[in-house]
């Protein structure tokens, strides 16, 4: 399938790149048209770093931050973020001059989780949120649940892809967006046109990959 992708650079940044691969992927929340592969952007420590730098320009807006919760793989791009947040005298990240960056665990109901060591750096935090990619906005909606029962304070959404521009009345920052990719579609699988169209599907998908069928 990957033969069929488009690859999309970035308007702001030519080093980074994504690819398109056209299809029908099921996830656990909706039917998509496309898998959005990220992979290189999230896991080419270059890449990571320029997609870090690039994301880190749009956070003037930001004074105080203490976390980077890193979700979907994403722990590369939040190291290197965190690095160059810390390094921008503009910014007053916070007294130490330091920001964690940790991801939480799923439990076997699928819910995200902190241990009590982690715990911490959430609670009465400022709290920035790092996707891979976010379509159907389901996942972000259940990690600022999460931030809220753990008592984080959620500043900030960045991720490499995402749908959205704001979620919950949150800022969302990203590479690439739905203006990238246009016939872009990411839907319950009830409304799914391709499924009404009884094509089969191509793919299993998540944020470690996809699995053709």
């Amino acid at each position: 399938m990957i033969e069929k992708a488009t690859k999309i650079v970035s308007k702001s940044n030519r080093a980074v790149y994504i690819h398109a691969v056209p299809g029908h992927f099921a996830t656990t929340h909706a039917h998509s048209n496309y898998y959005i592969d990220v992979t290189q952007a999230k896991l080419s420590h270059q890449m990571a770093r320029e997609a870090a730098i690039t994301l880190a320009a749009d956070y003037d807006y930001m004074k105080v931050l203490d976390t980077i919760v890193s979700l979907d793989g994403s722990q590369v791009i939040s190291a290197f973020l965190a690095r160059h947040l810390t390094r921008n005298e503009r910014f007053v990240i916070n007294n130490q001059k330091n920001i964690y960056v940790v991801s939480p665990e799923h439990n076997v109901s699928g819910q995200l989780i902190f241990r009590d060591n982690t715990q911490p750096m959430i609670r009465d935090k400022n709290v920035l949120l790092m996707f891979d990619a976010i379509a159907s906005g389901q996942s972000a909606s259940r990690a600022l649940e999460c931030m809220e029962y753990y008592g984080g304070r959620v500043v900030g959404i960045a991720a490499i892809f995402s749908r959205f521009d704001e979620l919950d009345g949150i800022r969302v920052s990203h590479l690439f967006g739905q203006a990238d990719i246009p016939a872009y579609q990411a839907l319950d699988y009830h409304e799914c046109p391709q499924c009404k169209e009884g094509i089969k599907l191509d793919a299993l998908a998540n944020s470690h990959g996809y699995s053709i069928l």
